[in-house]
Formats: structure tokens, sequence, C-alpha cells
């Protein structure tokens, strides 16, 4: 298998669409309560805003020519905030690699790629949230080397997930 990790261009937006609605399935799935069936699409206006500011970052996995994974990224500007000093972190909003290609070490292709940018950037970290249901990608992103930080607690007061 060839895996090339490149930007995404405008053309990219309709191929990703199946990774998305993988991505959507695997959240709903998780936590139905919070999650639609339905995947997000990124507009046209909305993904070519992604694409044309520098502070945002769309990276595809190609394999043998076939979309096999993406992340999306921006970079996050901390100024003046009363607590924290200045800093800039490389937030990954969005990794998903296509069931049929996963353990074949595109995700670690995509997340060297985000390293890759984040120091070119100057950040000072990268960061990313994770649900606790996704077991897999916890694991994979303490085997990236990340830690947590904090953590995002809830008291639901919503229906139970049912068993």
């Amino acid at each position: 298998m060839k895996l090339t990790i490149r930007r995404a261009v405008m053309d990219d937006r309709i191929r990703i669409m199946p990774l998305q609605k993988e991505i959507a399935a695997l959240h709903h799935a998780g936590r139905p309560d919070l999650f639609r069936t339905e995947a997000h699409y990124y507009s046209e206006d909305e993904f070519f805003t992604r694409l044309t500011n520098p502070d945002h970052h769309i990276f595809l996995a190609e394999a043998d020519g076939i979309i096999a994974g993406y992340v999306f990224a921006s970079v996050k500007h901390v100024r003046n905030h009363p607590t924290y000093m200045d800093f800039d972190t490389f937030y990954i909003n969005d990794l998903c690699v296509a069931e049929s290609y996963r353990r074949h070490g595109i995700a670690s292709a995509l997340f060297e790629r985000c390293i890759t940018q984040a120091r070119e950037a100057g950040c000072h970290s990268i960061e990313l949230g994770v649900y606790c249901f996704n077991e897999d990608a916890i694991g994979f992103y303490r085997n990236m080397g990340m830690k947590p930080v904090m953590q995002r607690m809830e008291l639901n007061f919503g229906k139970e997930k049912e068993s």
C-alpha cells in the first residue's frame, strides 16, 4: 500500500463524506443521547474557509489513491488571558481513518503530520478532546505520547443509555 499524506483541496470535500459518516455512526453508537445519526458535512463555503485560513489545516491520507483518513486541525491563539500565559496550541478537531484502513499506520502518519505542522507554527502543544467511550482512540493518543491534562465531567439528566 502506497500511503500519501497531503493537504486537502476543494474537490476533497465530497470525497471525505463517507469517512464523516463513519465517525458520526461511531459517536452515535457511543453516546446516542448526544450525537445525531447523520454526519455533519461542511458546506462548500465552510470547507473553502477552512482551506484558505492559514490557522486551519486539513490533511488527507491517501492509500493507493483512495482517501483512507483525514484530520481537521487549527492553531488556537491564547492571548491576554487572565489566567494563562500567552501561547499557541495546535488543536485536532477531528481525526478519522476509514474502518477498512485501521491498524495500518494511517492515523499515526496523520498525527505525525500534525506534529510537524504544530512545530512549524511554533505551537506550545497539541490538544484534542476524545470521548471516554472511544477507548481505541484514547489508547492510540496515549501511544502517540499524549497525556490527560484535565477532565471534563457531566451529571447527565437525560434518559439513561439503554443496554
